[in-house]
């Protein structure tokens, strides 16, 4: 099921087209195997923007079955993301006086690792998530998860047995839903009066000023600015309070909301300034479009002279923003001979379209190779701590992303 949205979906405003990026399949949906005939589906990415409330958003929507039918997404392991995630417990500490005695519950909590951080330091967390093999990655684990699409009805359901719920967290997942409302209704309704909800997303100024087209594919419906949001809470009683950023997945953001109005922070009340003055005369989308080339270029260039001094590319990291980097730039197993990821979900399968199969880091050592590609380029620093351990030496990698650049281990 795909649906086409003539009007905002935020405030059924007008919209104006921002960009129209290329086809591209549902992220992080592979094939087991290489299929010769390449007749896999791919679906349009082009994003609208609307003047009213500020919303972001894509024009194609894609149903669940399409997106989550074959979900191979885990949570990876890495330093920055735990370094994170004490960062939120700490935040929730200071917010919260009787965070010992409360009740959490997090949507989309995937393998339940930000949840196990606060179990031990909460009455109690619940996880919920709607992909049924990370929902028993995170029970298996011991992170009590319910393995359903989040709404109203499953918030109440949690709300017969959890009686102190003064925590919601929704992390990287406000985006996927095409009708936003409806979660947010079911988390008003769950959440204790005085309460905080905890909205992180990939944050669209960085998203848009740094260039990172390899953020938009068929899973994020919305790019969230504090505008946006603050725009979005409004229409539903709820109020923005506060926010801080993270330098995950390449600059997020991480809104918190009440029930109450709390005021907004200095902080918050600066950022919307900002925003404001990136908005007037659409000047982010210019800078946006600019970035693209700027990075198609510079890939394009170093592929170019790769191919003449008869090197092997490869790439690292098979992430969902590597559907978006390989349909954009037309790479396939032509120009990539393979691609090196950490998650089992993902090795021995095959990107579709481009036919780029996937093998570990232990099949790495096996493989002949002189430059690699990083797709999961929001994890540099947690890559070039281990490069040597992994990566031959001499090995070129290129970060396309946010500033194209090489790096010769």
């Amino acid at each position: 099921m795909i649906s086409e949205s003539k009007y905002c979906r935020l405030c059924e405003g007008s919209l104006d087209e921002i960009t129209y990026l290329c086809d591209s399949p549902p992220a992080n949906n592979f094939d087991e195997t290489f299929q010769k005939d390449k007749l896999k589906q791919t679906f349009p990415l082009i994003l609208d923007y609307c003047e009213t409330c500020f919303n972001i958003q894509l024009r194609h929507c894609l149903g669940e079955e399409l997106l989550y039918s074959n979900y191979t997404y885990v949570t990876p392991k890495s330093t920055s993301l735990s370094d994170h995630y004490l960062a939120l417990r700490e935040y929730a500490s200071k917010k919260i006086p009787d965070l010992k005695d409360i009740d959490v519950v997090e949507i989309g909590s995937n393998s339940g690792d930000l949840l196990a951080l606060f179990k031990p330091h909460v009455g109690s967390v619940l996880g919920v998530d709607p992909a049924k093999n990370v929902a028993k990655i995170a029970n298996d684990a011991g992170v009590e998860t319910l393995n359903y699409f989040f709404d109203d009805s499953i918030g109440q359901k949690i709300k017969n047995n959890k009686k102190l719920i003064k925590l919601i967290i929704a992390r990287h997942m406000f985006a996927h839903n095409a009708n936003p409302a409806e979660m947010l209704i079911g988390m008003k309704n769950l959440l204790n009066d005085d309460g905080l909800i905890f909205i992180e997303n990939a944050y669209a100024i960085d998203t848009f000023t740094h260039g990172e087209f390899d953020q938009v594919y068929h899973e994020h419906m919305f790019y969230y600015s504090v505008k946006s949001m603050d725009n979005l809470l409004v229409k539903h009683n709820l109020f923005l309070h506060d926010i801080f950023f993270s330098g995950v997945h390449g600059g997020s953001i991480i809104f918190i909301a009440s029930k109450q109005d709390l005021g907004q922070t200095l902080k918050l009340k600066e950022q919307i300034k900002l925003e404001e003055s990136l908005f007037q005369d659409r000047k982010i989308f210019k800078i946006f479009l600019n970035k693209i080339n700027e990075v198609k270029g510079f890939v394009r260039d170093m592929i170019a002279k790769a191919k003449n001094n008869k090197q092997i590319i490869a790439a690292y990291g098979a992430p969902a923003k590597a559907f978006t980097m390989f349909s954009l730039l037309e790479l396939d197993n032509q120009t990539i001979k393979f691609c090196v990821d950490t998650s089992p979900t993902k090795i021995g399968k095959v990107f579709p379209i481009s036919n780029i199969p996937i093998i570990s880091e232990d099949q790495l050592k096996e493989q002949n190779y002189d430059i690699l590609l990083v797709t999961s380029w929001n994890y540099k620093d947690d890559i070039l701590q281990k490069a040597s351990q992994i990566f031959k030496p001499g090995t070129e990698l290129i970060f396309p992303l946010p500033n194209p650049t090489s790096i010769i281990i």
